[in-house]
């Protein structure tokens, strides 16, 4: 009786170097298991020069300024201005080149901007700021903001930095007009075509 309760603990508490149940695990086969796997494992993958960067949308998206047109409109501000396309608001969106703040240090700024020939019942835009990094585009911040019977609305998306980092930057937004006439959208982006120094 007593060499079974003593078989049973040695089962529950195995000796070193075994595996589970008590089990031993024979190092050459260990050995074994790591050189099939190839010996090593696998290295972070490199990023590949030339390669545009990542993890923003990149079709359909105008650079600098782009007309908010209707909905019923493909390819955004690209297409002609026709009767059928045009909004009476007469609104245009914009995007400028992220820069350093000039009000408050250590800070990247991005402005997303709608103006408007006419006052529009609604206004709304949702950009975001990204930095380049050797993986692609790294989101830094969303902002988003609304106005009612406006000709004018201006979206910042400022972002803190370390004085004397130097990096590429994007912003990139999704511009909004609606009111009894219909509804128009625009899509557009702005970046720095270099790296820009964080002034602290």
């Amino acid at each position: 009786m007593l060499l079974s309760q003593h078989t049973i603990t040695r089962s529950r508490f195995p000796e070193r170097g075994s595996g589970m149940f008590g089990l031993k695990v024979s190092s050459s086969l260990l050995l074994g298991v790591v050189l099939a796997g190839g010996g090593h494992f696998p290295a972070q993958a490199a990023a590949v020069p030339g390669d545009p960067p990542k993890g923003v949308e990149l079709k359909d998206v105008e650079r600098g300024e782009a007309r908010l047109l209707t909905s019923s409109t493909s390819g955004e501000g690209r297409l002609p201005q026709t009767a059928a396309t045009r909004l009476p608001y007469h609104c245009v969106a914009s995007v400028d080149r992220p820069h350093n703040s000039n009000t408050t240090r250590a800070t990247i700024n991005v402005h997303f901007d709608t103006r408007c020939r006419r006052v529009a019942p609604n206004l709304s835009t949702e950009g975001a700021l990204y930095r380049s990094r050797w993986y692609g585009w790294e989101h830094l911040t969303t902002r988003r903001g609304t106005k009612s019977n406006s000709r004018h609305l201006r979206v910042v998306a400022p972002k803190s930095c370390r004085p004397g980092d130097r990096h590429r930057y994007r912003g990139q937004a999704r511009f909004y007009v609606s009111g009894p006439e219909g509804r128009g959208s625009a899509h557009v982006y702005n970046q720095n075509d270099s790296e820009i120094t964080c002034r602290g």
